[in-house]
């Protein structure tokens, strides 16, 4: 039996601003790119980035059939996602895998996976989250934990008693 966590985030929070019309850039050390199968791998420093969304990593494969954008995996230590939601925060996640699927809006992180918004963090062994839904699911392994960590916002001062 392997532990979930599963959290439905308020609207946009891991909602990434990918703005799939821009173009995306990439820079490594090497590539070698097989056009006929739609497959390219990066090695060496690899950073990927379209508008305000960057994936890096140490190789990145990129699976393009017919020159459409299918699958994009990043391996690392760690391989890292920064974006941005609606609102214009930060989200960052890392992991030693990571899978972006962008017709379905998902990501998925394999091995010390980590996803932190502002303040907010969860950890597991395993974690996917949807940006269309901003839903997200950590699961770890038989002997591990799920971790999630929430700082309090700032509340504003309660009315005292017998004040307009």
């Amino acid at each position: 039996m392997i532990p979930a966590l599963a959290i439905l985030l308020p609207a946009g929070p891991l909602q990434a601003q990918v703005d799939r019309t821009l173009p995306i850039r990439i820079e490594a050390d090497s590539a070698t790119l097989d056009d006929n199968r739609g497959i390219s791998t990066y090695r060496g420093s690899v950073r990927i980035t379209q508008g305000a969304t960057e994936i890096s990593g140490d190789t990145v494969t990129v699976h393009t059939p017919g020159r459409v954008l299918e699958r994009m995996t990043a391996e690392g230590q760690p391989a890292t996602l920064r974006t941005q939601d609606p609102q214009g925060r930060e989200v960052r996640a890392e992991a030693a895998r990571m899978e972006f699927l962008p017709n379905e809006q998902r990501m998925e992180l394999s091995g010390n996976a980590r996803v932190r918004q502002g303040t907010d963090e969860f950890r597991g062994s395993r974690i996917t989250y949807d940006l269309r839904t901003a839903t997200l699911e950590a699961r770890t392994g038989d002997t591990g934990r799920v971790e999630a960590i929430f700082t309090p916002r700032e509340q504003p001062p309660a009315p005292v008693e017998g004040t307009p």
